[in-house]
């Protein structure tokens, strides 16, 4: 009986986080993923089912019309690797534009707040701010600098998102209509490295 009543309250623990780490593949888990690897200022790692964005650099999402653009400003990284702290800024449009230097693009900024999983397998969970917001959609950070690849709060696999990491550092600089722009969807098994040299803005 007490074992049954010290699960119950274990459960309600982690329903009422919001977020089940266990629910979730962690890309860091097995050493493959985007995160929770130390950012680099240089590269994105984009892959398996995560994204790792250099500070200071745009990465574009678009779907269905809906484009956004996002950039982390300030990443802190924790002793304990995928721990730690980030600012952000996001801008979206919904007409379908790709320029986003216009009065009419929605701008948010934000901070995510990485703390250590509390609780035990398979029942760990999140306490810490995770949640990254671009316009309409939000996105989980599992460490600072890092994008899941799905929609906060949903189970992982391809929701249509696509993701393209660019070289602008500047709003005004980003063109997401540029031929040379490699765009990406969700993967469970794959892990692309991209030098920020080597990418249009």
């Amino acid at each position: 009986m007490m074992n049954m009543k010290m699960l119950c309250v274990v459960t309600v623990a982690v329903l009422s986080s919001g977020i089940l780490a266990c629910g979730q593949s962690s890309p860091a888990g097995d050493g493959q993923g985007a995160g929770p690897g130390k950012s680099s200022t240089s590269q994105f790692v984009v892959g398996p089912s995560a994204i790792l964005v250099p500070q200071g650099v745009f990465l574009l999402i678009r779907k269905g019309g809906k484009i956004g653009a996002i950039r982390f400003t300030s990443i802190e990284q924790g002793s304990t690797p995928g721990v730690g702290k980030a600012s952000y800024e996001s801008y979206f449009r919904s007409d379908g534009s790709s320029l986003f230097s216009s009065s009419s693009v929605r701008k948010q900024t934000g901070e995510i707040d990485v703390k250590p999983l509390k609780g035990f397998h398979p029942f760990a969970f999140q306490t810490g701010k995770t949640k990254v917001k671009v316009g309409d959609w939000s996105f989980e950070s599992d460490a600072p600098g890092s994008l899941y690849m799905w929609p906060y709060g949903r189970s992982e696999k391809d929701y249509g998102y696509e993701f393209a990491p660019t070289s602008a550092r500047s709003v005004e600089d980003i063109d997401a209509s540029d031929k040379r722009l490699k765009w990406f969807r969700y993967t469970a098994d794959a892990k692309v490295v991209l030098p920020v040299s080597d990418l249009p803005k």
